[in-house]
């Protein structure tokens, strides 16, 4: 099996400055355990891997791709340095002639934009709603002790507890 590997510097022009990631355009989707093994072997905090959803589709005419983000030890829900290395795979050496390219991950739908020499990205947005601080007071113990607490909020999407202390 041959697999294409790049290292991008994500928040920079310059080389070795930023921070990188590793990217790996694939044809076909691989197993869980070979995708840990690839991150693991990069070493770096994320591998990203980029797959085409549809056979006709290719990485330079295609506008929508599946995206899965893995550190050397386990796969995570979000990465955005490693979203705009994967948008610059795409924009700058695979010559995608689209605009605009969707990510379909695990954290829902990812456009990157390009903008002249610039990537734009939009995250989701996981508004936490206000929470009964009764309903949680066990993991408020345990996080916070006895500090006084103003407010609990919840982000449903993301399973976040956010706990404002006074």
């Amino acid at each position: 099996m041959e697999i294409e590997v790049f290292t991008v510097d994500a928040f920079t022009n310059l080389p070795f400055k930023g921070n990188p990631a590793a990217v790996c355009p694939l044809v076909h989707e691989l197993d869980d355990e070979v995708y840990q093994k690839i991150a693991a072997e990069m070493n770096l905090s994320e591998t990203a891997f980029i797959i085409r959803l549809r056979p006709s589709d290719d990485f330079t005419t295609g506008c929508r791709f599946g995206l899965r983000w893995f550190t050397p030890t386990n796969e995570v829900n979000l990465c955005g340095h490693a979203t705009l290395a994967t948008a610059a795979v795409l924009f700058q050496y695979k010559n995608n002639v689209n605009p605009t390219v969707v990510f379909e991950t695990k954290s829902g739908d990812l456009s990157v934009t390009r903008c002249g020499e610039r990537i734009v990205m939009n995250f989701p947005l996981n508004p936490p709603t206000r929470q009964d601080p009764n309903e949680f007071k066990d993991f408020i113990k345990a996080a916070v002790g006895n500090l006084p607490v103003q407010d609990v909020y919840l982000s449903p999407s993301t399973k976040k507890l956010l706990i404002s202390i006074g």
